[in-house]
């Protein structure tokens, strides 16, 4: 599992670096990592991460069509980046917390998950922030920066070595991806 991990490393490592440049083939290249992250979450019983990557996948269709049709594309990259508002932010957080509440009980009711909370946690916040990368929110990025630091937490504690130094290069990547698009917003 340890290549697997490493292949599915390389791959998610390569898309956030696309992503941070809002480039398209950030989308696909991301589909095939979740693909492989996939095999090693269910290997791991970490198993909201393992349903996190269906939803990575259909996210990543998703946010390919969304950004080539909507993003105002220009050679490949998008040129328009926006903010939530504060009732925005409000609108999402009830269905954050409730998909969480929702996550960790049934994880830790009803598998053997190893970590139900956890991985709850980092699965629920993880699916926000890619729903707001989709729609190119620039606040996406506060909440993967948050997300890295948990994983780097998880993984270490999970023995996926290659994954944890994975999000600590992906918890810089988040940073720059954040001061990038602040760039592009203020212009």
């Amino acid at each position: 599992m340890l290549t697997v991990e490493f292949i599915a490393a390389i791959l998610t490592l390569w898309s956030v670096y696309l992503t941070t440049n809002k480039h398209m083939l950030s989308w696909p290249i991301g589909i095939w990592a979740v693909v492989l992250y996939a095999a090693v979450f269910f290997d791991q019983k970490l198993y909201a991460d393992f349903i996190l990557q269906a939803f990575f996948a259909i996210q990543g269709i998703i946010g390919f069509v969304f950004w080539y049709f909507k993003g105002r594309v220009k050679d490949n990259h998008i040129t328009a980046i926006e903010t939530l508002t504060n009732k925005q932010r409000f609108f999402y957080l009830i269905p954050m917390i409730a998909v969480y509440l929702t996550a960790a009980y049934l994880l830790s009711n009803y598998t053997n998950a190893s970590v139900p909370y956890v991985d709850s946690l980092v699965a629920t916040l993880s699916l926000f922030a890619n729903h707001l990368l989709i729609k190119r929110k620039i606040d996406n990025w506060y909440i993967w920066i948050v997300v890295n630091i948990l994983y780097i937490g998880l993984f270490t504690f999970k023995g996926l070595y290659v994954s944890m130094w994975l999000y600590v290069l992906l918890l810089g990547l988040a940073v720059k991806g954040y001061l990038d698009w602040k760039k592009i917003m203020a212009k």
